[in-house]
Formats: C-alpha cells, structure tokens, sequence
C-alpha cells in the first residue's frame, strides 16, 4: 500500500438504545407498576496513537466508521447495554482537521482524542410514574451519536529533508549520510515514496530523522503524492542539484525553488548542494559538493547538517 499521509473519513458515534414500554405483570400483580428500562448509550469514535501504524494507508479503502449502538431497555428496569467505542488506530504525528480547521493532534505514543461522541441513551415508562399518572405509556428514545467528516494528515518528525528536481540524487544522499538502503535507480522519479534514515548527534545523544521526499516533478511543479507536507517541521532542508546536468543550474533553481516556496518552512536552514562531483569541484551556486557513490564531501555535509540542527 502506498504511503499516505491525508486521508478523508467518515466518523459516527453509536445512537443511543431507546427506552422501553413495559409494565409488570407477574401473578397476583395484575396491575403491576411501569418497569421499562433506560436505553444505553452509543459508543464513541476515538482515534489512538500507536506507534506500530506506520502512516494512514489503513484508511484508504476504509471511510465510513462507525461505533456501535447502544442497547435498548427492557422491561424488569433493566438498563440497555453500552454501546463499545470505536478505536481507530493512527501514527502519532497526527493531525485532526474538521471544516478547514485542526480540532487536536496526536503528538505522542497512547494518546486519544474522541472525535465522534456516541449519542445519549433513551428514558424507558418508569421514569415518568407519578402519584398522577400510575401507568405512564411516555418513552424518550435514544439520541443519535455526532456524525462528521474528518481529514486526518500525518506531520512525521523529519528534522532534515532532501529535496530537488527529478534525479538530483536524493536516495543516493539518503542512504550516503545515514546509512539506509533506498533504492537508487538511474531513470527520474524512481523515488515514488518517502524513504527515512537516522541521523546521531556527535555525541550520539541525539536521533535525528532525515527524509528522501519524491517532492518535484521535473517542470518544478509539486507531484500530488510528492509528500512536500512533511516539510513542515524540518529545520535543515537540502536542496541538491546534478552537477553533470547541462541546464543552467539558475534555471534548475529558480524552477525548483518556485514549486517549494510554499513548503520550506520559516527559519529551516537551506543548503544548496551540489551532486555527482568532489568539494573541490564544487560549483559557485552551490554551498557544498558531495560525490555520493565516492563518498567525498559526506563528512562536510553531515557536519554542516548537525550545526544546523544544533547537534554538533
């Protein structure tokens, strides 16, 4: 399944199980009293951070969610059973946006959030007898639960972010700097998913998370499944440019940086590099050269990464 990081869905508590008509009737009793029992109340929708769900992809071909009912009352004053909350488990880094607007956020491992509230239970014929009205035939049913549609978006905690045009060598970067196994293929846009990698502090402290977004299509426009979101909590962003390609590498990053404007966020420290040739042949537009299958210019970067991240 492919990794998803906004989702739309459908979310609607249990309604409540209605109250019952009923009266006694036992031998000798033939006029027993009201005895109808309160209806339950409907289950809740909540959402759950775990940290074993990787991204949203569970929702995809799951919209509509809906927590069970309550049960009705009965007679013998016995109250309906509870409806069971819906449980709907998210990544933490997940956010809750209902009508354009966030409503929470689910930041860290086991916290809940009830989005959709389960309608209160119905009032069974008991509730109503008075000295007045000794067989009261009145019964409030069960409420329905809320009902509402949500846009679930997962912001994950990547610290570092590698950018650029289609074929700039970003999985190369990834896997150089960080140690992880992205495939690196030769043909643009390979890279269709978000790939990830740990990055120590000097001291080793510190994890931080470095990203590989797909990001850019090739006339600089942002790909609808580019995942340019995740930028949004990056504190170094890595703008890398093919040092071979014969564009102008002005053009290359004024297209680029066009499509990114919107994503990079206010403060990220950005660094123009330079792929595919040693440091000292490094380019003028760019701050830094980094030759990927060679390894040279990897220890500069990692350290220019680390001071921007304040872990050096």
């Amino acid at each position: 399944m492919p990794f998803t990081d906004r989702v739309r869905i459908h979310v609607k508590g249990g309604d409540g199980g209605d109250g019952c008509l009923s009266f006694r009737r036992e031998a000798h009793t033939p006029r027993g009293g009201p005895d109808g029992g309160d209806g339950g109340r409907g289950g809740s929708v909540l959402l759950l951070a775990d940290e074993r769900t990787r991204d949203l992809s569970r929702f995809r071909g799951a919209v509509h969610h809906r927590a069970e009912r309550g049960h009705h009352g009965q007679g013998g004053k016995k109250r309906g059973a509870a409806g069971r909350d819906l449980v709907l488990r998210v990544p933490p880094g997940t956010r809750v946006v209902r009508d354009g607007e966030p409503v929470a956020e689910l930041s860290g491992e086991g916290q809940t959030v009830q989005v959709a509230r389960g309608g209160d239970g119905g009032v069974g014929n008991r509730a109503f007898r008075s000295s007045t009205n000794r067989a009261p035939r009145t019964t409030v049913p069960g409420s329905a639960g809320e009902a509402t549609w949500l846009t679930l978006e997962l912001r994950l905690p990547v610290d570092v972010a590698i950018v650029g045009l289609p074929n700039s060598g970003k999985s190369a970067l990834l896997n150089a700097l960080t140690g992880a196994s992205a495939p690196v293929e030769p043909y643009p846009q390979s890279t269709r998913e978000p790939a990830f990698g740990p990055l120590p502090s000097e001291d080793e402290a510190r994890l931080f998370t470095v990203a590989d977004l797909p990001g850019l299509a090739a006339d600089g426009t942002p790909r609808p499944d580019g995942h340019l979101e995740q930028l949004e909590r990056a504190s170094v962003v890595l703008h890398l440019l093919d040092a071979a390609d014969p564009e102008p590498a002005e053009q290359r990053l004024a297209r680029a940086r066009a499509g990114l404007g919107p994503f990079v966020p206010e403060g990220a420290r950005v660094a123009v590099v330079a792929m595919g040739c040693p440091p000292d042949e490094r380019p003028a537009w760019a701050e830094l050269a980094v030759d990927a299958d060679s390894g040279e210019g990897v220890d500069e970067l990692r350290s220019l990464v680390l001071r921007g991240l304040g872990g050096e």
